[in-house]
Order: C-alpha cells, then sequence, then structure tokens
C-alpha cells in the first residue's frame, strides 16, 4: 500500500504494471476518517504512451449521531473497483483528494494501491476439461447401459425412449444429470473461449458503474496529443 500524500501533494504519478493480457486489477484505497468527516478520491488512469482511460472515484467517511435507539457510528474505511484491462504492460494513475473545510480530513492521510485479482476468464479452462471429462463419463455410462438393456431384452429394441418399456427407461434423474452436465461444459467451454482481450469502450462502461467516470474532453486530447499529460482534476497544478 502507498499512503496518498506522497502523490497528492506532489502530483506524482503512481505507475503499475499489467502482466497479461485481459487481466482483472482491483484499484483499493484504506483508511479512516476522523468522526463526521469524509474524504472524496479519484483515481486518473493512463496508458504508457499517456493514453487517458477513464478516472475511478470513490470515497471515505466516518459519521456518529444519536436516534432513538441511542448513538451509532457508521465509518467506511474501504473502497475499491476491479477493472480488466485488456492490453498488458505498464500504466500509471494520478491520484487527488477533496475533502469538508474546517475539518481534520484534509490532514488524513490514506493508502491506496493497484493489484491484479484472480478474476480472469482463464480460471475457467481447468474447470472446462473436468466438466468435460464428468459429461464424457456420463454419456459412456448411459450409453452402455441402454446397450445392456437391449440386449438383455428379448423383445425388439424401440427407437425411441418413449418407446421403452418402463422397466427398460434409464432414470429420469441420469438423462437430467447428463442434460445439466452438458450444458455446464457447454457455458463453461464458451467462458474459457471468449476473447478477453477486446478492446473497452470506457465510455460506454461507465454508464453501468456510478464510481467510474471518462471525461471526455481529457480522452479527446490524449489521443490527439503526444506529449499530453493529465489534468482534468488537479485544475493544472
Amino acid at each position: 500500500m502507498q499512503l496518498s500524500k506522497k502523490f497528492v501533494e506532489e502530483d506524482e504519478a503512481y505507475h503499475f504494471t499489467v502482466s497479461e493480457d485481459g487481466q482483472m486489477m482491483r484499484l483499493e484505497v484504506r483508511g479512516t476518517m476522523p468522526m463526521n468527516s469524509w474524504k472524496a478520491m479519484e483515481m486518473e488512469v493512463y496508458a504508457a504512451d499517456g493514453e487517458y482511460l477513464f478516472t475511478y472515484r470513490d470515497e471515505l467517511w466516518s459519521e456518529t449521531g444519536t436516534d432513538s435507539d441511542g448513538q451509532w457510528t457508521e465509518r467506511k474505511e474501504h473502497a475499491y473497483f476491479d477493472m480488466r484491462f485488456p492490453k498488458q504492460g505498464d500504466y500509471f494513475l494520478f491520484l487527488s483528494d477533496s475533502s469538508q473545510r474546517h475539518t481534520n480530513a484534509h490532514r488524513t492521510s490514506y493508502y491506496f494501491r493497484v493489484v491484479p485479482i484472480r478474476g480472469d476468464k482463464s480460471i475457467f479452462t481447468p474447470m472446462l476439461y473436468i466438466f468435460g471429462g464428468i459429461a464424457l463419463l456420463c454419456f459412456v455410462i448411459l450409453s452402455y447401459r441402454w446397450e445392456e438393456e437391449r440386449k438383455n431384452d428379448s423383445r425388439i429394441y424401440p427407437s425411441t425412449i418413449g418407446d421403452m418399456p418402463e422397466d427398460s427407461k434409464p432414470s429420469s434423474f441420469v438423462i437430467y444429470l447428463v442434460i445439466f452436465v452438458l450444458f455446464l461444459w457447454m457455458l463453461l467451454f464458451w467462458l474459457a473461449s471468449s476473447n478477453d482481450d477486446d478492446d473497452i469502450n470506457y465510455v460506454n462502461y461507465a454508464h453501468g458503474h456510478y464510481n467510474l467516470y471518462v471525461d471526455r474532453s481529457v480522452r479527446q486530447q490524449s489521443l490527439s496529443g503526444a506529449d499530453f499529460r493529465s489534468g482534468s482534476s488537479r485544475g493544472g497544478k
């Protein structure tokens, strides 16, 4: 964890590395604010070439009061946001914050970091093989059972399961189990084979996440200016 004071006051970039395409990364802040105060944080994230990607916004706070049940105290001391990064490489962010005036919150530091988490779809790959094997085994056992019943039955073997005598039909549980396992295998196959390195439209993605924001003007400037460096929330600091 990094102390916020160094990066906020000195306007220094925090560097982090995404080790592989599609890696899930967690942007995280921790701290305790003085009672009845709050502090809002913004993390502007940039690619190594200076392209502005998005801004993560969150806050920490502490409150206390009294109601009919007596005194109460509530705090928010931990906040985070998980984001998939389509491309591996180096990234950096600029941290800024704001707080209530005339409180101790503006002098209170907190800690933050960006770390990889086990949230990428590669975790489904081993499960794909496991459930694929189970599905194949269930199919082999069911086929063997039907074949044995057919050999032991002196009557003409029906062409469909619905025409089979009741005592020759496989149990409904086995049939449902095979259908379920096959469905689960196909679902895992889709999850494991889908592309994790597809580019993200951060503007559209932010619409569904209240604490994610994309400054379109800053993004446009970053895409058009070769030597552009951040600046939307620091006011040219």
